[in-house]
């Protein structure tokens, strides 16, 4: 009878690359190489890139699979995996670049700090391509620790016990840095946002 790998659950199909059974790999390769370079490339902004890093993370796959030793948590090592390929891939580019979390402040400065609160501003504006444009720029910009969780949590719909186990955090370690990391977008973007508020003041007293 033969066996049809789509219906197999990970743990299944893990236990049978582990046997080393080929068609049980090509079956978690289409189900994750999407969600693989989806990571990849939000952590890298480098298409090129995150080929190369998703084809790194499969081969790694292969040959470290013995190491996993709950294939229930399959996709948790995996995407740890794929983070980790990712930090590589960036240190490679910025080699020699040193104090990447240094020059931040701690939650309570930036709770302190005032910023225009652009989440009523029309759905326009807030989607236009430069809205997205500068939103991206502003992740990219933001300190590794931060930034992974952003992305993983807001960008990738990641639960935040999903990104403790991945990242090897605890969750209120998740939780602080998911705040931190937005606290930091919501003030950078502020100033971007607040030029079209400005646009739409009506003085008192007067009408359209």
């Amino acid at each position: 009878m033969s066996i049809n790998y789509k219906e197999l659950k990970d743990a299944e199909l893990v236990s049978k690359i582990k046997q080393g059974d080929g068609e049980a790999m090509e079956e978690i390769v289409k189900r994750y190489s999407d969600k693989v370079y989806n990571l990849a490339f939000h952590l890298t902004r480098d298409k090129a890139g995150a080929e190369e890093i998703m084809q790194d993370v499969f081969l790694t796959v292969l040959s470290k699979i013995n190491t996993l030793r709950d294939d229930a948590y399959f996709s948790t090592w995996l995407y740890r995996v794929t983070a980790n390929a990712a930090y590589g891939f960036l240190r490679a580019l910025s080699k020699g670049k040193k104090g990447m979390d240094q020059g931040y402040p701690n939650d309570i400065e930036y709770e302190s700090t005032y910023a225009y609160d652009w989440s009523t501003l029309p759905e326009d504006i807030l989607l236009s391509d430069e809205s997205k444009t500068m939103l991206i720029n502003a992740i990219d910009e933001l300190p590794e620790s931060m930034r992974t969780v952003v992305i993983m949590k807001d960008i990738e719909g990641f639960k935040n016990e999903e990104i403790a186990d991945a990242m090897g955090l605890s969750v209120p370690a998740v939780k602080s840095r998911l705040h931190r990391g937005r606290l930091v977008l919501r003030q950078r973007l502020s100033n971007y946002f607040k030029k079209y508020a400005q646009k739409d003041t009506i003085p008192t007293g007067t009408t359209r």
